[in-house]
């Protein structure tokens, strides 16, 4: 029995100096090792209830950390956005400012007096038939006046002004299938009839047999014709169609010097025709 006291009291002096121990030598790493060990197999519940209670202690400024980190993620991203946005309206503005600064470089040569206008609307059913312009009446544009864009660096004829309002105005396309327009053929002189086919190829009627007609003839507006100024380029021949048995004349496929698809903003000339004259140009058209 004494055997058994003495025994716990050994104990009970071991673990009291191990104690002591632990508390003299807060700093070791030894100790600290030994303690948690200590504590984790005497106590596993109080070294997780420690664990625990830091975690809790931390949650409020975790959570609001994260919130914020969020915050700052979405702004970051709608930052983002905001520049993406931002380069492509001035890779924009400067190729409208290239190709502004070259078309007015060009228009100084022309021949005729005008004003720079800009499509505004084109309609997905009417694309080789007509488009609208931000410039009208109270800019000084009239019916049938010439309408040209410019085409790398040359000018070409894209139409007519057909109505016209007090802001804006509506561009009857060469391409229209309800548009023409005599011209001359280089380097001979034959005039013919071109015409709109609503697509974006022209066809050219009424071509003298003698004309001698070949793949690449240049067309130009005639000084014939009255809707548009004589010389301006109107395109170049892609296909010429033999002679039927109960024609006279032959036909050809005609390349636009415009194209409508590539057209931002183009060249109104004014023309200010009388309307004896107007008149007769419609009447030609019926």
């Amino acid at each position: 029995m004494s055997r058994e006291k003495d025994a716990a009291n050994y104990a009970i002096v071991f673990f009291a100096a191990l104690s002591v121990l632990l508390l003299l030598f807060p700093a070791s790493k030894f100790a600290h090792t030994a303690r948690i060990a200590a504590s984790y197999s005497l106590y596993p519940s109080m070294h997780y209830g420690a664990r625990y209670g830091h975690f809790i202690r931390n949650v409020p400024s975790n959570f609001v950390a994260l919130l914020e980190t969020d915050q700052e993620n979405r702004a970051l991203k709608d930052k983002v956005r905001d520049l993406e946005v931002k380069l492509r309206n001035a890779s924009a503005l400067v190729s409208e400012n290239e190709r502004l600064t070259s078309a007015l470089r060009l228009s100084r040569a022309l021949p005729w007096a005008g004003s720079w206008a800009r499509i505004v609307n084109k309609t997905p059913a009417d694309w080789y038939g007509s488009f609208y312009i931000d410039k009208g009446s109270e800019e000084g544009i009239a019916v049938n006046d010439t309408v040209l864009g410019m085409q790398g660096d040359r000018a070409g004829l894209a139409g007519r002004v057909l109505e016209v309002y007090p802001k804006f105005s509506k561009v009857l396309l060469l391409t229209n299938g309800a548009a023409s327009a005599v011209c001359s053929i280089a380097p001979g002189g034959f005039e013919a009839l071109v015409e709109g086919k609503g697509t974006w190829l022209l066809k050219m009627n009424y071509v003298p047999e003698e004309a001698a007609l070949e793949s690449g003839a240049e067309l130009l507006t005639s000084p014939g014709g009255v809707l548009f100024p004589a010389g301006i380029f109107v395109g170049r021949v892609t296909k010429v169609y033999p002679r039927e048995s109960f024609m006279n004349f032959i036909t050809a496929d005609v390349s636009p010097a415009v194209d409508v698809n590539t057209l931002k903003e183009v060249f109104v000339v004014r023309r200010n025709l009388q309307g004896d004259l107007a008149g007769r140009g419609l009447a030609e058209k019926r």
